[in-house]
């Protein structure tokens, strides 16, 4: 059976990470083409002493470095608190996900239209705390066999306190019903959802449950992942 086309809804929120649109462009860091790394820590000379005082500000691409942030014109200031590369793959016969980043970010919104558009696009009925924390975790799609297949997406997170986030609360993955020709690989994309303030600093695990592949001629199924284990350290 075929699984819902993405949605338009869920296209809008994860835009604004994976393409940050600043409204703002006064002096800040340009992070376009970007992406992030693995970099171990380097020793802070004299000379970086005052980059507490550099403009954490970004205004093209992505996110980066923690306290990096950026005006969203949808979704207000949006923080960078936690970044931890992945880079795991998970698969089944010819088919894999690419996992590549987890994120963290601190949002407020400037207004209560931002906050009821994210309400809904997260299917958040009782609305948004101010400030509230998104996790992020991008992707990509494999498709290592000899015909187009479709990702039916991610359906559920499970944080390690039990708390579910899906598709009919808490969670929007830009995954769901993308296409990938045969022997090819997707552009990066994401699934975002939103946990509870008290969650944010007390996430050391994430349970992926992913949905399955399937044809794109007449929808058959072709397998799904087992379930991911994703430590957060």
């Amino acid at each position: 059976m075929k699984k819902a086309a993405i949605f338009t809804t869920s296209l809008l929120s994860l835009a604004l990470v994976l393409g940050a649109c600043s409204s703002n462009e006064s002096k800040g860091t340009d992070n376009g083409g970007k992406t992030t790394t693995s970099e171990k820590a380097k020793p802070v000379s004299k000379k970086s002493s005052s980059s507490s005082k550099e403009n954490k500000e970004v205004t093209n691409g992505q996110l980066l470095k923690v306290g990096q942030w950026m005006n969203d014109n949808t979704q207000g200031k949006m923080e960078l608190t936690k970044v931890q590369p992945i880079n795991q793959t998970v698969s089944v016969d010819k088919y894999s996900i690419i996992l590549k980043d987890f994120k963290t970010f601190k949002v407020t919104p400037s207004n209560a239209d931002q906050k009821k558009l994210v309400g809904d696009i997260f299917g958040i009925a009782e609305g948004l705390p101010s400030p509230y924390y998104e996790i992020q975790i991008q992707y990509t799609i494999k498709n290592d066999s000899d015909q187009e297949v479709q990702f039916n997406g991610i359906k559920s997170i499970v944080t390690n306190d039990g708390k579910q986030l899906s598709g009919n609360g808490g969670l929007s993955d830009q995954g769901v019903g993308q296409s990938v020709a045969a022997n090819a690989e997707s552009t990066t994309t994401a699934v975002q959802g939103i946990i509870d303030a008290s969650q944010k600093d007390n996430l050391t695990k994430l349970t992926l449950n992913f949905d399955s592949f399937c044809t794109t001629s007449d929808f058959s199924d072709l397998g799904t992942i087992s379930p991911f284990e994703l430590q957060i350290k």
